[in-house]
This record gives C-alpha cells, sequence and structure tokens, in this order.
C-alpha cells in the first residue's frame, strides 16, 4: 500500500498496530495491575487471608503461562481475530465474575479467567495479525505493540484507584471493565484484518522455509529464548512481590519508592519502542544480551544499596530490560523459525513463563529462613547473567535434511 505521508510504517500497518496495541493496553491493566490494586479492597470485603489472596494471584500466573498454548489452538482451527474476539469475551466474564464474588472461590475462579483471557488476547493472536501487515520495520511494529503493554501497566493502578473512588465500590470497578471492555473491544475488533502470510511481500520464501513446532522442539535455540524468557517473567514477579517490602524495611521513604517505580514502568513502555528500530541494525541477538544484562546490572544495583542513585539504576535496569528482552525474544523466534507456524511456536515458548511462580515463593521462603532479601536479589542477578551468557551462544538453526533430500543426495 502506498505511503503518502512517508510514515515509518504503512498507514494500514498502522491501524492494525492500534487497534491491537490498544486491546494489549487494557489487557494488561485489567489483570495483574487492576487486581493489585483492588486486592486489599476485596480481602477486607471478602474477609480473605493474605494466603488466599496470594493464591489467586497464583492461579492467575498459572493459568496465564499454560494457556499460552490454547491461542495456536484457535488461531489454527479459526483464525487470529476470532481469537482476539474470544479474548475479549474471556475478559468481560472474568470482570464479572469478580464483581460478583462473595467469597474466596469465586475469586480464584475469576483470576484463573482473568489468566485465559491473558493468552487469548495477548501477544500470540496479536503478533500473529501483526506479522501479516509487517513484511518491513517488523521490529518497530513489534516494539511499538509491546510498548502499549508498558504503558498500560504504568497507567491502570491510577484508573483502577479513580474508578473506584468515582464509582465508590471495587464491585463497581469490575463492572466498568465488562463495559468497557465490551465498547473498545468491539470498536478495535472492527478494524483488525488478517493478511495471510503468502500475500505479504516477499514472504513466500519464507512460508515454505518455516520450521513447524515439532522441529523447533529440536533445536537449543528453543530453549536458550525460552531460558531468557523464564528469567525475566521470574524477576518481574519477584520484583513485584517483594521490593516494596524491601525499600521500606530498609529506611526508603514511601515517595522515593513511587518514583522508582513510576521510573520503572516508564522504561517498561519506552525500552521496546526504542529498541525495535535499534533491533534492525544490531541484531536480536545483541539486543537480547544487552536487555539480560542491564536487568541484571538493576537487580545487582538493588541487593546492594538503596540511595536514590542505585533505586535509578535499578529502575532502568529493571523496566528497561523488562521490554528489551520481551521483545528481543518475540523477535528471535521469528527470525530463527519463521512466520509459517509461529503462533505455535511462540505459545509453546512462553510455557517457559510458568516458571515466574516460584520466584515470589522461593524469595519469600529465603528472606523467612535469613531475615534478608539481598540474597536473593544477588541471585537474581546471576541467574540473568547466566541467561546473557546462554544468549551470547544464539545462532540461526539450521534444518536437518528430510529423508527425501538425504537419499537424493
Amino acid at each position: 500500500m502506498a505511503n503518502p505521508l512517508r510514515l515509518p510504517i504503512p498507514l494500514v500497518t498502522l491501524k492494525m498496530l492500534l487497534a491491537v496495541g490498544i486491546l494489549y493496553l487494557m489487557m494488561m491493566g485489567s489483570t495483574f495491575s487492576s487486581l493489585g490494586v483492588v486486592l486489599p479492597h476485596m480481602i477486607t470485603s471478602l474477609k480473605m487471608s493474605f494466603g488466599q489472596a496470594g493464591f489467586g494471584f497464583t492461579l492467575l500466573a498459572l493459568a496465564a503461562g499454560t494457556s499460552s498454548l490454547l491461542p495456536a489452538v484457535t488461531i489454527r482451527k479459526w483464525s487470529g481475530r476470532t481469537t482476539l474476539v474470544l479474548g475479549v469475551l474471556a475478559m468481560m466474564a472474568a470482570c464479572a465474575t469478580l464483581a460478583v464474588a462473595r467469597q474466596a472461590l469465586l475469586y480464584d475462579v475469576g483470576a484463573t479467567m482473568l489468566g485465559i483471557g491473558f493468552s487469548l488476547i495477548g501477544a500470540v493472536p496479536a503478533l500473529h495479525v501483526l506479522s501479516g501487515w509487517a513484511e518491513h520495520r517488523r521490529s518497530l511494529v513489534f516494539g511499538g505493540y509491546l510498548a502499549f503493554g508498558g504503558l498500560g501497566g504504568a497507567i491502570w493502578p491510577s484508573i483502577v484507584e479513580g474508578a473506584i473512588h468515582i464509582l465508590g465500590d471495587w464491585r463497581a470497578y469490575w463492572w466498568f471493565m465488562v463495559a468497557l471492555m465490551a465498547v473498545v473491544g468491539t470498536i478495535c475488533l472492527l478494524i483488525v484484518r488478517e493478511r495471510p502470510i503468502s500475500a505479504a511481500v516477499g514472504d513466500t520464501q519464507e512460508a515454505t522455509a518455516g520450521w513447524t513446532l515439532l522441529e523447533a522442539l529440536r533445536t537449543p535455540q528453543f530453549y536458550v529464548i525460552g531460558c531468557g524468557i523464564a528469567a525475566t517473567y521470574l524477576i518481574a514477579s519477584t520484583v513485584n512481590a517483594f521490593t516494596v517490602s524491601y525499600l521500606t524495611r530498609v529506611g526508603v521513604a514511601t515517595a522515593i519508592a513511587v518514583i522508582a517505580f513510576s521510573i520503572q514502568s516508564a522504561c517498561h513502555a519506552a525500552f521496546p519502542l526504542l529498541m525495535g528500530g535499534i533491533a534492525e541494525r544490531v541484531g536480536v541477538k545483541a539486543l537480547l544480551i544487552f536487555g539480560l544484562t542491564i536487568q541484571a546490572l538493576g537487580m545487582a544495583a538493588l541487593a546492594v544499596g538503596s540511595s536514590f542513585p542505585v533505586l535509578v539504576i535499578f529502575a532502568i535496569g529493571v523496566g528497561g530490560g523488562y521490554g528489551t528482552i520481551f521483545l528481543a525474544t518475540t523477535l528471535s523466534l521469528q527470525e530463527y523459525f519463521g512466520r509459517e507456524n509461529y503462533a505455535q511456536i511462540f505459545g509453546a515458548n512462553q510455557l517457559f513463563t510458568t516458571i515466574s511462580v516460584v520466584g515470589p515463593l522461593a524469595v519469600g521462603w529465603i528472606a523467612d529462613l535469613t531475615g534478608r532479601f539481598d540474597i536473593s536479589f544477588g541471585g537474581c542477578a546471576v541467574l540473568l547473567l547466566a541467561a546473557a551468557m546462554g544468549a551470547a551462544t544464539l545462532r540461526p538453526p539450521q534444518k536437518r535434511p528430510t529423508l527425501a533430500a538425504a537419499t537424493l543426495s
């Protein structure tokens, strides 16, 4: 399509990016961000213990991770757009369930449904749709999409607090989310259209050379990339669970902690877009190594100090690292294994994220045993550096010759 405005990406691609990006922003805001802010109100109203509240969060994370292959199934059976429709419906049902919850059981059901909606409306179907429209500047398009998610995580806690204050009740907030998801979701889904891989310029060769999921599973590259995304998810869940407790414990003022988290959220939103342009010049491997390294630096800073400059290093490293790593792993899978079966391969790789539930449990256990968090934060830095060393070994995988080809040769 002609680009008379000389935009960095074609106008039709920009439309698709805005449509799926807004859905992603709402999804990120209405899952982990919303639940964490609403939860104190729900704990009081439903008379839940902190253990029960935490269990719901664990169910959300587990459901999001274990259902990551579901979008690949629905995309193959129907389409990426239909998968997004199912995701919007799942999110509406989850928010409605939380709105009517009268005991912990319905809270657990609603949290689990949020996790399933997280997969159906998230990166797998959205990047599948965008892949058909982003034959050029793909790194920038993917980076822009992931930036929407970071923005949702940054702004939604304030939206939640404002909505509860205006509406006067946490149940009304969840009903507000049902209505908002219905209206905005419908508008966005009316815009979304899919473009077959074969229709994209220059993609014919890539489509015929695409890897199957089973072929990808036989390569070490698949697991190295999986370890990278698992490491950053584990760090993200650990930071979200314990950093505030740690900072207040070592005497950091609440206002300073809030500033640090604001910087972290801003970096999480900005880095995918910034690095999307850089990836086209330096390559996805360098991007992955960079992301893992700066996130390790951020966790090491948190382990050794609590001054404001140290907290800024922590915030930039952890927030920017998370956004960069997610972009790099997303691009790596498509660059190494092609686009034909990308949804299946990406969904399977996301199963590695389920390890993130171990982070808060292990850090909490170590803190109870030793009374310290710095040991765990230092261990997280070492884990990230090990993942960076693994990423340094990445090379594009080579397909094994088929039996027919081997016979002919």
